[in-house]
Formats: structure tokens, sequence, C-alpha cells
């Protein structure tokens, strides 16, 4: 039988091994410290266990809710608590504005204070303006800025699309971070009208589910060795991470 060696149990390493092992490879999963999960964690803060870490996924990309079914997860995947969203901006926490894909905004109405008066006209003058080319893909926050503006970006993208992707929103892709929107895009128009297109799309399809969904109970820390119940795979704790193998 084929060996495979993935180093990192991270989310990354981890869906990695699942695929590996799920091809019939054995696979081993080195792990330089004494936990798994990587950059999903928990701590406390002031007596109270907190998420340091990504707390939940979107419920409407199929990649992770998939995966969370193929290893057994199905049934402990819950919506997080119900909470209204808002922003600390202009000196005052501010409800997030609703209407919007991603931060993207389509109601130019409901963004009264959270942007300042030059940022809204800065966003009325979107229909006078030359179409911006997308190409095969183009950054989130760029595109945004140069069609609405960079404080759109800095109050409203950045917040909620930074914080999803860990990421710097002028840098994320666009075809891979909020695919819908970069389809709607293509077919021309202003930006405003393309977000709209997509809420209508989502209200026709009823797509009335939750937005994000966390697995029920996962902020205990899973510690090696780790029991594997899809295939024949271990995991191991190394004492300090190889740099090849």
């Amino acid at each position: 039988m084929r060996h495979a060696v993935v180093i990192g149990g991270g989310i990354a390493g981890l869906a990695a091994a699942h695929r590996l092992v799920a091809t019939g490879l054995r696979v081993t999963l080195l792990e330089a410290t004494a936990r798994l999960g990587g950059k999903l964690m928990t701590g406390e803060i002031a007596g109270v266990q907190v998420d340091l870490g990504a707390e939940s996924m979107l419920a409407r990309r199929p990649e992770a809710v998939d995966l969370a079914g193929a290893v057994g997860l199905a049934g402990r995947l819950q919506p997080p608590a119900t909470a209204t969203a808002s922003l600390w901006t202009r000196d005052a926490l501010r409800p997030m504005p609703k209407g919007h894909v991603m931060g993207v905004p389509g109601d130019p109405a409901a963004l009264g204070g959270v942007l300042s008066p030059e940022g809204l006209a800065r966003i009325a003058e979107e229909r006078e303006l030359t179409p911006t080319p997308v190409g095969d893909d183009v950054a989130v926050g760029a595109y945004v800025a140069d069609r609405l503006g960079r404080e759109v970006v800095d109050r409203l993208v950045e917040p909620l699309l930074g914080g999803v992707y860990a990421g710097d929103a002028y840098r994320i892709s666009m075809r891979a971070a909020v695919p819908q929107l970069f389809e709607a895009v293509k077919e021309g128009g202003p930006l405003l009208d393309a977000v709209r297109r997509i809420q209508e799309r989502a209200a026709a399809r009823q797509q009335t589910g939750p937005v994000f969904q966390g697995i029920e109970g996962a902020s205990a820390p899973c510690r090696t060795p780790w029991p594997t119940p899809y295939g024949p795979a271990a995991a191991r704790s190394s004492p300090r991470r190889p740099s090849s193998v």
C-alpha cells in the first residue's frame, strides 16, 4: 500500500489527510504540537470559553458542509446563536446594513450613518463610471473600491470578508471567495445592480437557511493521538516539524 505523510494538523492538513485516506492510501499525519486544529482553537476570556479562530463556516458554500457530513458530523451542525451584527464606525456602534453580499452593498439608502456624506456621494457616482474589467478574476476590495469607493471597502467589506477569510480584502479573489458576485458583475452594469440580482435570485430559490453553521461541541480541544473512523490513518505528535519527508 502506498504511504502518504501529511505535515501539519490544522484544518488544511486534516482535510488533506481525509481526502488521501478516501483514495485508499495509508496516511500518517505529523503535528508538532500536542493538539490538532491549528488556528481553530478556543481560549478563556473573563472566565468564558470563546473561539479564538473561526467559529463557523459558510453554510451556502458546499465544501466545508460536505466535509463535515463525510466525517459523520452532519447531525452536529448548528447555526450560531442569533445576534444582531454591528459595526463600530464613525464613533458609534451601528447595525450592519441589510441587503449586502459579504459586505458589498446593494441599497445605498441602508448605509446612512455607516458611511460619511462623502462616501455616500461617491456611491451615487457609480452609474456614471465606465465599466471596470474583471478578466479571469479580480480582487474583491480593488473592484469594490473602483466602483463604490474605498470607504465602502474599509467600513463594510473588510470587516466581514477579511474576517471570514482571515485576509486582506484588497487581495482576496472574488472568483474564489464570492463566486456569485463574480458571475453577476461579469454580466455587466453597476455593481449595486449586480448585488440586487444576487438577492433576487436567492429569494427566488427560497434560499432562507442559515448563512453560517458551526459544529456543536467543537470547542473541546482535540489532542493526539486521535481515532480515525474512516480508514487506515495514523496521527502522531512530533516534537518539531520536519522540513522534508
